[in-house]
């Protein structure tokens, strides 16, 4: 089974946002892996070197027939706490 991460940024959600036009999210490319943990982990990394306020959310994922599943998620919330969840 072939695993993968997906890396995108995280919108602040406030009133603000509707009053001026926001530039378009960085774009991260998907990088693939042969095994979950190495996904996982690739995924922690990239979200906990990343700059606090960008907000980065990653998740490992696979392809199962034509849909995505995802199994790990982590990210860095509004206060700049880094966030895991597994998911089954």
């Amino acid at each position: 089974m072939q695993y993968f991460i997906r890396t995108v940024e995280r919108k602040r959600d406030n009133a603000r946002r509707f009053a001026q036009p926001t530039p378009p999210p960085n774009t991260y490319p998907e990088i693939s892996f042969s095994g979950l943990g190495e996904a996982m982990g690739e995924a922690k990394r990239t979200v906990l070197e990343s700059d606090r306020s960008i907000m980065l959310q990653s998740e490992a994922c696979f392809i199962n027939g034509n849909k995505v599943r995802t199994k790990y998620r982590c990210w860095i919330d509004e206060r700049g706490s880094f966030n895991e969840c597994a998911l089954a």
